[in-house]
């Protein structure tokens, strides 16, 4: 059974395709994008070949006499997911398609954990003990008849050779990357979501050089928000209009009983990915107070942070194998509290995933796990607030050529975040005079005084922590996960103001209650 409803699919000739792409320097969507895939699809190496050097946001799914073919683009724009019962594949785009009548899923608790600790569930695994999702960059193949798949994953390894770029470099390649989206959105509305950072500012700099005028910039937050004076500035001297959506108790008064919010958790977390709320009252108040256009293309600045190499530590050059799940965790997790257990277990997988069956260094693991679980999977995950609310989003940043480009600059002690700002300073920013309250690359706190004063706070009791550390976040955070909160027991988070700690434990009841 394929059933795919959730995206803008295009059918052919048992080929279904959402989503855009290039090959080359052709761009293709639409019909033109399943007329390609169905040309290309006549045996397996034929496919495999084509879908490894496409270039966009989409999913494939194509169907052959024995088997079915699945692909998600390595941005994992259009998740997908798949069932094997009594040897018959059913894939869909909503894993909800999956359940079979009067079935009440079964939650498998490995997952559960991993998704407690990281908002999204590990690699193919869902939620579900039974349903799997094909990964970012992923191809697979379901033996019809069987219970056998087939996996392939269509980006390269990195050859880890150090390449050397100037500035210069670097503003060409970005420029060029940005000129074939930009002609595809040259005749719509943008809504760039701008704060104060550098990849934001990027995007606003680039619509300006193209000459596009019909851009709202929008800011989201408390009404004290520290990005909010910076973007207005950045967004005036460009040109563009602005806009600031202010978070407030009548904003999110009584969110939870508006079937709105109901209906975007499923469409938005589908048993493996976090239900993203951070944007979700802002592009609803947008859309809702007409201030966009129905036909607007939004333009998140995903995964600029993963380019620079803002995720890589100096203290990565050395990591061990066995550190790496309390290295991914300190960097990456809710501050769900780690239970030793299950530690034990997450160590395990690594091992068995990075380690044994793709022979890569520590380092690597590290980087590969940003990428496909944090970038795509929970990132990237969030544009679909955009997409549920009737938006197209694209992501320039996330273009298969810069991921390779910087992949392939050292990142170590901080080459890579340098290159990437001085270049984005010097080349955009001082020529269209938005280089004004710039943030600066922090230092990093690795000595024995700041352990043990970690420790320590870990220790202390949660009224004591909440003391310590800032709780009204500039998102107004702490005021939406405390209407979730409401009937609900939940596990304090180890640092108090990570408040999607309590999203996730949300999440878990929300489906309990929904499968009863």
């Amino acid at each position: 059974m394929i059933e795919l409803k959730k995206y803008n699919w295009t059918n052919g000739k048992s080929v279904f395709a959402t989503g855009f792409v290039w090959l080359k320097e052709t761009f293709f969507r639409n019909q033109d994008f399943a007329t390609l895939v169905q040309k290309n699809s006549t045996d397996f190496q034929q496919f495999k070949k084509l879908t490894s050097e496409l270039n966009g946001q989409f999913s494939i799914v194509v169907e052959k006499e024995n088997e079915i073919w699945a692909v998600c683009s390595h941005t994992w724009s259009y998740p997908l997911f798949y069932k094997n019962a009594d040897n018959n594949w059913s894939i869909s785009d909503q894993p909800e398609s999956l359940f079979d009548k009067n079935y009440k899923p079964e939650i498998d608790s490995f997952a559960a954990s991993y998704f407690l600790q990281f908002g999204v569930t590990p690699f193919d695994r869902t939620l579900n003990k039974y349903i799997r999702q094909v990964q970012p960059g992923e191809l697979v193949v379901l033996q019809k008849n069987s219970d056998k798949v087939k996996s392939y994953f269509l980006t390269k390894k990195s050859e880890n050779s150090i390449t050397k770029k100037t500035t210069t470099d670097i503003a060409k390649h970005l420029k060029t990357v940005f000129e074939p989206y930009y002609d595809q959105i040259k005749e719509r509305q943008i809504l760039l979501p701008l704060t104060r950072g550098y990849d934001s500012r990027l995007l606003a700099c680039l619509l300006a050089e193209f000459g596009h005028k019909n851009v709202l910039c929008a800011t989201w937050g408390r009404a004290n928000n520290s990005e909010k004076l910076t973007a207005e500035k950045v967004a005036k001297q460009l040109g563009f209009r602005y806009q600031f959506a202010e978070y407030n108790e009548t904003l999110i008064k009584d969110f939870q009983k508006d079937s709105t919010f109901t209906d975007y958790v499923k469409y938005a977390a589908h048993w493996s990915s976090m239900p993203y709320l951070q944007d979700y009252f802002a592009i609803k108040y947008l859309v809702e107070n007409k201030l966009i256009d129905q036909n607007a293309v939004a333009l998140p600045g995903h995964p600029g942070d993963f380019l620079r190499g803002g995720h890589f530590k100096d203290s990565l050059t050395n990591l061990k194998p066995s550190d790496l799940c309390k290295t991914i965790a300190a960097a990456f997790g809710t501050s769900y509290p780690l239970e030793k257990q299950f530690k034990t277990e997450l160590q395990d997988y690594l091992n068995q995933k990075f380690f044994e069956e793709q022979n890569l260094s520590p380092t690597e693991a590290y980087e590969t796990w940003d990428l496909q679980e944090r970038q795509c999977k929970f990132i990237s995950n969030s544009n679909l607030a955009y997409n549920f609310f009737g938006l197209d989003v694209l992501m320039p940043l996330f273009d298969k050529q810069s991921l390779q480009l910087f992949g392939n600059i050292d990142a170590r002690n901080k080459n890579r975040e340098q290159l990437y700002n001085e270049t984005l300073e010097n080349h955009f920013f001082k020529k269209n005079k938005v280089d004004f309250d710039l943030k600066q690359i922090a230092d990093q706190k690795n000595s024995k005084l700041q352990g043990l004063k970690n420790r320590l706070i870990k220790a202390a009791p949660h009224q004591l922590k909440t003391a310590y550390y800032p709780m009204n976040d500039s998102i107004f955070y702490r005021e939406i996960t405390g209407q979730l909160q409401q009937n609900i027991k939940m596990k304090h988070p180890v640092k108090p103001h990570s408040f999607n700690a309590y999203i996730v434990q949300w999440y878990l009841h929300f489906l309990a209650s929904q499968s009863k």
